[in-house]
């Protein structure tokens, strides 16, 4: 399956340090191997896209992304920021 990450969590990792950077790399590669493994988000808008929780140096990350044939990572945030920023798309 194809990753196609979409702008918002290309300059994420873009501004990332080298070692979040690794990590967020380690998950995407699990949520590759497995992507019916995240859960569903809720809402009538969000139903299409699943989501994936990792933690790194203690800050609680999750990562949004839909399977349309390829696997689209559409959002990378911090647990505080997750639904500020899931909004917008």
């Amino acid at each position: 399956m194809k990753i196609v990450f979409l702008r918002q969590p290309y300059k994420f990792i873009k501004r990332a340090d080298k070692n979040l950077k690794e990590k967020i790399k380690e998950e995407v590669l699990k949520i590759q191997k497995k992507p019916f493994d995240g859960y569903r988000l809720k809402g009538i808008s969000l139903r299409e896209f699943f989501c994936h929780h990792f933690v790194f140096i203690r800050v609680n990350y999750r990562i949004v992304y839909k399977i349309a044939g390829n696997l689209i990572i559409v959002t990378i945030a911090t647990r505080e920021n997750f639904y500020k920023d899931l909004r917008v798309i």
